[in-house]
């Protein structure tokens, strides 16, 4: 199927980063870099690709790439060999409790099912000390934006309405932006909230 084609061709590292710069990949970071000017403490990069948001941190930020595609990591290992990096799953990841400042979660969200992004945002959640950051592309009826999801390897694709739903349950949302290149995107900032007290034990 051409799809799986498509789809095969773009896991490769090269590739995948000539058609994200082609899709307004660099548009987008330009926009992300303003909530990110004054990030100076640890940045963790969930679905990091192959590491182009690193490019446009401060220099005193801490980098630290996630992603489960060990394709991904061979072009983060290309760029910057020294790079912190996390081989796995952002509904589990391997970090302590608030242990990262800063989390960015781009173009991630439409490639996780209900269950999926609601413990990636639990996660987050909980590793993240100060704030999140995320942008994703949401559903829109516009005959490009249909034509776009029609070949993006993501499933699920959300309004916002939707999106703002999911993340409210773990974070605060203190501030959201919309754009738009080819697809239509959403950006918010957040901070976590705080977790809810285990109940008591009765004795």
């Amino acid at each position: 199927m051409l799809t799986d084609l498509i789809h095969h061709i773009v896991s490769f590292p090269g590739v995948y980063d000539i058609v994200q710069k082609l899709a307004g990949r660099d548009q987008n970071y330009k926009w992300l870099a303003q909530y990110l000017a004054e990030s100076s403490g640890t940045v963790l990069d969930v679905g990091g690709g192959t590491g182009e948001l690193a490019r446009i941190l401060s220099p005193t930020a801490r980098y630290i790439w996630l992603d489960n595609d060990g394709n991904k990591l061979k072009g983060l290992r290309h760029k910057n060999k020294g790079a912190r990096a996390l081989l796995g799953n952002a509904s589990q990841i391997g970090l302590k409790d608030n242990s990262v400042d800063v989390a960015v979660c781009v173009a991630v969200s439409h490639h996780l099912t209900d269950v999926q992004f609601g413990d990636t945002l639990r996660e987050l959640a909980r590793v993240c000390r100060f704030k999140l950051i995320f942008l994703d592309a949401i559903r829109h009826q516009g005959v490009l934006s249909r034509l776009l999801w029609k070949y993006d390897r993501g499933s699920y694709p959300r309004s916002v309405e939707e999106l703002r739903s999911h993340i409210e349950r773990h974070f605060v949302i203190e501030t959201e932006a919309r754009n738009s290149i080819y697809h239509h995107y959403w950006l918010c900032a957040a901070i976590p909230r705080a977790p809810k007290p285990e109940p008591r034990s009765q004795e």
